[in-house]
This record gives C-alpha cells, sequence and structure tokens, in this order.
C-alpha cells in the first residue's frame, strides 16, 4: 500500500499532492516510499483536515524549526 494515500498532503479526489503540486499516476504511488513531508491525516470533530489545511500546518512546523542551531 502506498504511503501517499495515508498523507494528508494527498489528495484521492484527483491524485496530486499537495506539497509538490503533483499529480501521481498509479505507479509513481506504487514507487513511493519515505517521503521526508509525510503527514499522519489529523481530525476535528470527527472530520479529516484539507490537503490545504494540512499543508499550512505542515509549512508552519517546518517553518518554526528554522534556526534552531547554536550559534
Amino acid at each position: 500500500m502506498s504511503r501517499c494515500l495515508k498523507c494528508g498532503l494527498f489528495s484521492t479526489l484527483n491524485s496530486e499532492c499537495f506539497w509538490f503540486k503533483k499529480k501521481f499516476s498509479r505507479q509513481d504511488l506504487a514507487a513511493s516510499g519515505e517521503c521526508p513531508y509525510f503527514t499522519e491525516i489529523l481530525y476535528e470533530d470527527g472530520v479529516p483536515l484539507t490537503p490545504y489545511q494540512h499543508f499550512l500546518l505542515k509549512k508552519q512546523d517546518l517553518e518554526s524549526k528554522k534556526m534552531q542551531g547554536p550559534v
């Protein structure tokens, strides 16, 4: 089973990854492995968040981790 199908950034309606803004074919999905941007699907009040909402959360998470090393 492809990991993309379990990712919150992936839209199953049009087979498109919101992070890469790319449509995936069946071969691409079968070959997908470890993606550094993989995000578990989050739910609010029993309803899954949209891929765009997952995108905003992931982007904010990555931006908050910048510049945290030693100076």
